[in-house]
């Protein structure tokens, strides 16, 4: 009889949720699946040294000092390769579990990785040091680093041909030249799509939220002011939601019938970056990115079944 009662109870729905608000050593920017492992990097804001969380099943374990430098953005061409880039020009290449340093001659903050295939990674970033702000754009091919353009802006994120910046958006040609797109002098943070071409999302915002889909000719604007805070993240694939994440602890999604989708109650109140789909898990990673450096910790947010937790540092191999 226990049995059957057991084999009948229903199983836990998918939610929104807060996992964890006590990873030690700065806040989470960004989240990557190296196959069945999530990767999620960070660090103190300004400062360092890096923080990289794995995820293995439902568990979460920290590695500190990953690099002397925080990691803003993760990416990767496949399962077992992958960069990180961060403050500094610094570029974390891992392959096959071997780590290895490839940091660019520069002195901005590369905020943005995105690596088309093995042979082609782009990296993009910028310095508020001076006004205007200025801005790189960075290509890796034949295993060497070469700088595309400078931006006259900062540059944010890359994602599969496109670029976002600090007012402005560009599209890179056949022969890495730059077209730039009108986004009505936009802060973008984030760009993402189900296609390149005709199916893409850019989110950022000043005081409020922001939020552009381009659908093949131009970029159109996307009612979001009921969210009410500046967007950071987005993400989305084919047959998928359009997921985002923002400030105040901002989490929601775009179903097919174009209305948001929140929870019911604030899940936490730190200040969330990146979101990323990571199985059946959809991560949202942040911080209580304001406060000072020795007390910043990383934030994750899910929406899934992952279960509450206090993450310890990961067992050595």
């Amino acid at each position: 009889m226990l049995a059957l009662v057991l084999i009948g109870c229903p199983t836990e729905e998918p939610d929104f949720g807060v996992v964890t608000e006590s990873i030690p050593g700065g806040v989470l920017l960004a989240a990557w699946s190296n196959g069945d492992e999530g990767l999620l990097v960070g660090g103190p804001l300004g400062s360092g040294p890096a923080v990289l969380v794995h995820l293995n099943g439902d568990e979460l374990c920290y590695e500190a000092d990953v690099a002397d430098r925080t990691l803003w953005w993760i990416h990767g061409p496949s399962e077992g390769e992958w960069y990180a880039v961060g403050e500094g020009g610094a570029v974390l290449h891992s392959r096959g579990g071997v780590r290895t340093r490839e940091d660019l001659p520069t002195d901005i903050t590369l905020y943005g990785v995105w690596a088309r295939s093995a042979d082609e990674v782009w990296a993009v970033g910028g310095s508020f040091e001076t006004s205007p702000a200025t801005g790189e754009l960075w290509v890796r091919r034949d295993e060497t680093w070469s700088l595309v353009a400078d931006l006259g802006t900062a540059g944010f994120k890359v994602w599969d041909g496109w670029v976002v910046g600090q007012g402005a958006a560009w599209r890179i040609g056949p022969n890495d030249e730059l077209e730039e797109i009108d986004v009505g002098g936009e802060r973008l943070v984030t760009i993402r799509g189900r296609t390149a071409d005709d199916d893409v999302w850019a989110v950022g915002g000043y005081g409020t939220p922001s939020m552009l889909h381009w659908g093949g000719a131009e970029f159109a604007t996307v009612d979001a002011a009921s969210l009410y805070q500046p967007l950071n993240g987005v993400w989305t694939a084919p047959d998928e939601p359009v997921w985002v994440a923002g400030m105040s602890g901002l989490v929601g999604y775009l179903d097919e019938d174009g209305a948001w989708v929140l929870p019911e109650v604030q899940t936490t109140p730190d200040d969330l970056h990146a979101v990323w789909k990571h199985g059946d898990e959809v991560l949202f990673v942040g911080g209580n990115m304001f406060a000072d450096i020795q007390d910043q910790f990383g934030t994750v947010v899910r929406f899934g079944t992952l279960p509450a937790q206090d993450p310890g540092p990961c067992e050595s191999p």
